[in-house]
């Protein structure tokens, strides 16, 4: 049996309203037939970062390290708190650094929201050091004229409705071709690489 491409979905939100959460899952609905699309939903379950327990961090941990090292690419969103990255995701990376699963990882990172630019910058630094490779065309930034997400609406009406439904099959179309490419054939950021500036 041939091996079905996997992208590892993770939402940096533990609300249960988390509009990141519902991007994730109006996602899931329209996934091509051949992806295996999962959402990863343990990110709570994580003890606190401890360098000190690195290489012995538990059984949550090591099925965090195992999920990204399983999968053939990471989609990462996450909402900005008090101008920063959430607390939840920056503990998930943090458990990573030392472990290495993200080196050379495919990522696709979009940004929901149009004012969430300072936690976007932060994390993209960060992933910078775990040394994934950062897809541009699967990473797209929202605007005001090309939202990726609208309020008080559901996974059907986003992909019904005529702003947000066009960009949610796009970036399906961006994520399946760069599943589908060789990684060396792709363009994006390398760890170090003049790209990352």
């Amino acid at each position: 049996m041939s091996h079905q491409p996997r992208i590892l979905a993770v939402a940096g939100s533990l609300r249960g309203a988390s509009v990141n959460h519902l991007f994730l899952r109006t996602l899931r609905l329209i996934k091509p037939a051949n992806i295996d699309f999962k959402i990863y939903s343990e990110l709570g379950s994580l003890p606190l970062f401890n360098a000190d327990n690195d290489e012995h961090a538990g059984e949550e941990v090591g099925r965090w390290r195992k999920e990204i090292a399983d999968a053939d690419m990471l989609l990462l969103v996450s909402p900005e708190y008090a101008h920063g990255v959430s607390g939840v995701m920056k503990n998930a990376l943090d458990w990573i650094v030392g472990s290495g699963e993200l080196m050379e990882k495919r990522l696709a990172f979009p940004n929901l929201s149009v004012r969430a630019t300072l936690a976007q910058a932060q994390l993209t630094e960060m992933l910078h050091i775990l040394g994934c490779r950062l897809l541009e065309d699967c990473s797209p930034q929202a605007t005001p004229e090309r939202p990726l997400m609208l309020p008080a609406m559901d996974e059907q009406s986003l992909l019904a409705d005529k702003r947000t439904g066009p960009e949610l099959k796009k970036l399906w179309l961006h994520l399946e071709h760069a599943l589908l490419a060789e990684p060396e054939n792709q363009p994006g950021h390398r760890a170090g690489g003049d790209l990352w500036g």
